[in-house]
């Protein structure tokens, strides 16, 4: 709360976003569960997820580059706006027939997060002060916490207790007022003027990534990380659904606890020391653990716990490496390059979601956890020797000097 006060900007950017996630999960819960309940098909339900996530391929980038020439709060605020019709449309899903309907919808909420997200994380260190930062990061684990909580286990609750088309009213109903917040922002510039922004940042994104070996280590966590995550998706899902049979309830309260444990990273964080590298690295391996634990569930409630902590570990990691970024990355190019790693992790994870459809096919949930969890150790175990291999202070230096970067 003080740090809400203390950066007032960032207090609107905070409740749109909370506003707007809250919607999404009423969504995501109401949509996972009408489809299975529709098809009974995991593969289906995979590619579902696939959908959602694979627009960012074209629009993430498309998004940055308009965060970087444009007032940033207004793409927000319109991003909000044009995409409430769609989040209705699930409603007129009534059959196996008209289940092309949650596709489409799927699609162009999807589209709008691809636009909206890169947008959004540019913009906060212009309106955040450098010092509060990591503060501020924490503060976005308990968004993305305080979404899954409250939308994901209040969206299981009136599923249970009414429908599941409700949630889809209440989404649309949130992203009027997710707009009405951000609003208040349009208008408030960063430190770079527009014609630097726009320019700059379209000619030399993409020799920037190839060319600072920091950014390069960056896209392969971007690009290795969501394959793991994709498949998580679906697990938990199936975990609900499948393994322990909880239904809309079940999915709601799957989420909920992935959320406590998103809130309870920003506590963590503020007890751990080191290098934000480091620690982000050690914090994927224990969360590859946490899948080798889940695997050994007995109970619904023994998964709810390993959730938790596997989340809590997943977002200590997350809230170190997007401080890096923020602090690294040049005004001037920081929505092109949160697009363009946007693309990469988001279309990664796409792709990860079909094929954890077909993995399930295989393999029991809890069989599948066993190999999401030691790609998770594998991967953290090449982060830390690439890494490694980095001079950070040589990679800040050329960052800063973007447009003289050679080989």
């Amino acid at each position: 709360m003080k740090m809400l006060s203390e950066e007032r900007h960032y207090r609107y950017l905070f409740l749109s976003a909370l506003t707007n996630g809250v919607g999404a999960r009423f969504s995501q819960v109401g949509v996972y569960a009408l489809i299975y309940l529709l098809t009974e098909s995991g593969l289906v339900l995979g590619s579902l997820m696939a959908v959602r996530i694979l627009p960012t391929i074209i629009f993430a980038p498309i998004s940055g580059m308009l965060a970087d020439r444009y007032d940033k709060a207004q793409i927000l605020y319109y991003t909000d706006l044009l995409r409430t019709p769609f989040a209705v449309l699930p409603l007129f899903a009534m059959t196996s027939d008209s289940i092309w309907l949650l596709y489409v919808s799927s699609f162009v909420l999807a589209v709008g997060e691809a636009i909206y997200q890169p947008a959004r994380y540019s913009f906060i260190p212009d309106i955040v002060k450098r010092k509060n930062l990591l503060a501020v990061n924490g503060l976005e684990q308990n968004v993305i916490g305080l979404t899954l909580v409250i939308g994901s286990l209040l969206g299981g609750v009136i599923s249970f207790l009414t429908s599941v088309y409700v949630l889809f009213m209440i989404h649309a109903v949130c992203l009027v007022i997710a707009a009405l917040f951000v609003k208040r922002l349009i208008g408030i510039r960063s430190e770079q003027s527009d014609t630097d922004r726009g320019h700059v940042a379209f000619r030399e994104t993409g020799m920037l990534i190839l060319q600072v070996p920091l950014l390069r280590v960056f896209l392969m966590v971007m690009l290795l990380m969501p394959i793991a995550n994709g498949v998580d998706n679906v697990i938990f899902n199936l975990i609900a659904l499948d393994v322990f049979e909880q239904g809309d309830l079940g999915v709601g309260l799957i989420y909920a606890s992935l959320g406590a444990g998103l809130m309870l990273s920003s506590v963590v964080m503020k007890r751990l020391k080191g290098s934000y590298i480091l620690l982000g690295v050690l914090m994927i391996m224990f969360e590859g653990a946490g899948h080798l634990v889940l695997s050994q569930s007995q109970s619904f409630w023994q998964a709810l716990i390993f959730a938790k902590m596997i989340a809590m570990t997943g977002g200590v990691s997350n809230i170190c490496f997007d401080t890096v970024l923020m602090k690294v990355l040049p005004a001037e190019k920081r929505g092109t390059l949160f697009g363009t790693l946007s693309m990469v992790q988001n279309g990664s994870m796409g792709v990860s979601m079909v094929g954890a459809g077909f993995l399930v096919e295989w393999f029991s949930p809890l069989q599948s956890s066993v190999i999401v969890g030691t790609a998770y150790i594998g991967f953290a175990l090449l982060f830390f020797i690439t890494f490694k291999m980095v001079n950070f202070r040589w990679s800040v230096s050329r960052l800063r000097r973007g447009r003289h970067v050679a080989g």
